[in-house]
This record gives C-alpha cells, sequence and structure tokens, in this order.
C-alpha cells in the first residue's frame, strides 16, 4: 500500500462569484498509480481517516483511493467549512488528480460528505459512479437536528442559514435533497443504516427513491459511525463502482426489499 501525501489548493465551483478565502486541503492517496481512482469524503466533524477500511476494498477491486480532510477539518487549512466548501473540495481533490493524469472512476461519501456528491456533480458535469453511506436527505431538517444537538433555538438555526445562502450566494433550496438530485447522471448506491440515530434511515431511503435508477442496501446494529467500518460495506462500495455486482433498487413505501442485499446470482 503506497500511500503519497499533497496539498490541493481549493478552487471556487459552486458560485464562483461569491467565492471566499481558499484553503490548502490534506490529501493521501493509496495503491498503484496507474489504476482509476475513487475519491473518499468524510462527513461533518470527521476527517479522511475514518474511511479508512473502504482502502484496502478498493486497492483488491483494482482502484486506488484518494483520502483527503475537508476544508476546516483534520490537517487541511480552514476555520470554518459548509456543504458549499465540501463540495468544492471533491472538486478540487478530482482535479488535482486528473491533472496527474489519475482518472476518477467514482466518489464515496459519508453523511454531509455524501451530501456533498449531488452539488459536485452537478457543479462539474461529471458522470461517475458514486456511494452514499448514511445520507441526509433534507439539509433543513440535518441543520435542525445539528442545532437541537448543540441546544440552538429554530430561530437561530435559520439566522445562520440565511448567513450561509448570503455568504456563498446559494440558496439552500438548490442544495436541498432529494430534490436537487433527480436530473443527475450517474449511478448511485445508497447504503444506511436502520439503526442510525444521526441520520435517520428514512432520510436515505427518500434520497435514493428520488435518486434516477439509484440502488439501495439497507445494514443493521452499525448506526451512523461503524458503519464505515465494516468490512461488508467497503466490500459492496466497492463493487458497485467496479459495476460487477447488481444490486437491488430502494424498496417503494410500505415495501419491503425482496433481497436484503445484492441480488443472488441466477
Amino acid at each position: 500500500m503506497l500511500s503519497t501525501r499533497a496539498r490541493l489548493q481549493v478552487g471556487a465551483v459552486v458560485a464562483p462569484e461569491r467565492a471566499v478565502a481558499e484553503a490548502r486541503l490534506a490529501a493521501w492517496r493509496f495503491g498503484a498509480r496507474d489504476r482509476p481512482a475513487v475519491i473518499l469524503s468524510h462527513g461533518w466533524g470527521g476527517r479522511g481517516a475514518q474511511l479508512r477500511a473502504f482502502v484496502p476494498a478498493l486497492e483488491a477491486a483494482g482502484f486506488q483511493a484518494i483520502v483527503f480532510d475537508h476544508a476546516g477539518h483534520g490537517l487541511s487549512e480552514g476555520r470554518e467549512s459548509s456543504l458549499v466548501d465540501f463540495a468544492r473540495g471533491l472538486a478540487a481533490v478530482a482535479d488535482a488528480a486528473e491533472s496527474r493524469g489519475i482518472a476518477v472512476a467514482g466518489v464515496i461519501g459519508h453523511s454531509l460528505g455524501a451530501a456533498a456528491i449531488a452539488p459536485f456533480l452537478r457543479a462539474t458535469g461529471r458522470s461517475i459512479r458514486v456511494v452514499l453511506v448514511a445520507p441526509p436527505s433534507s439539509l433543513v431538517g440535518y441543520s435542525a437536528w445539528f442545532a437541537r444537538t448543540l441546544g440552538l433555538g429554530e430561530r437561530l438555526r435559520a439566522r445562520l442559514q440565511s448567513a450561509v445562502e448570503r455568504r456563498y450566494g446559494v440558496r439552500w433550496e438548490e442544495l436541498e435533497l432529494p430534490r436537487s438530485v433527480a436530473g443527475l447522471d450517474a449511478a448511485a448506491l445508497v447504503i444506511h443504516d436502520r439503526d442510525d440515530r444521526d441520520v435517520r434511515l428514512a432520510a436515505g431511503l427518500a434520497l435514493a427513491r428520488a435518486w434516477p435508477d439509484a440502488r439501495y442496501v439497507g445494514t443493521s446494529g452499525l448506526g451512523h459511525h461503524a458503519i464505515l467500518r465494516d468490512a461488508g460495506v467497503a466490500r459492496d462500495a466497492a463493487d458497485f463502482i467496479r459495476g460487477d455486482v447488481t444490486f437491488p433498487r430502494p424498496p417503494l413505501p410500505d415495501e419491503w426489499s425482496a433481497f436484503p442485499g445484492p441480488a443472488p446470482l441466477l
């Protein structure tokens, strides 16, 4: 396993005319350089190392993995961040990889790092395979949960939302999930645990149902964080990006999925 650390400059991707100060991101590359790359996008308050269990699964599937810390997280620069910054960070990493002759085959994101994939795809026009682990379905809902966790009231939460909109020149309605994914042309797999107390299972199901031709895998007993350490989840993600396994479509409301995991080979 080869690890190469780099410092990547973040460029404006969403609303460039309202771009904020740039920051450098800490990134690491694992695997043979001539293989296509899969970018790993951690969630709010996390860091790239949380997705380390996906690295050996991706290497075994014939990919290299690029792990990085979003702006304001881990070893990257910046004292603040947002969903817009997360999307910009994904674009910066993808651009840096491609400038070095490395093809980007897919992205795996967790929580808010998964929510950032849709604006990243829309802003850059990429059509790649993506895996969303425990994604929120609504920014407003996610921010409400975050505000409750910190003991903040709805009035302050709304003021924070307005401040973010003014700062980046982007209305939350443009980023709101699942409505904003309807026109995306990218294959997606949503993986969500039924015992997730941070981002409820209903959020992942709503996103999977709204994403065109998305696939879905449900797990249990892993919650919001242990799901990142599960070897089976990592293999499912790598198999989907490689395109070797056909996963089931998300069940319709009030409908049970025929299979808990990949469809059996008949």
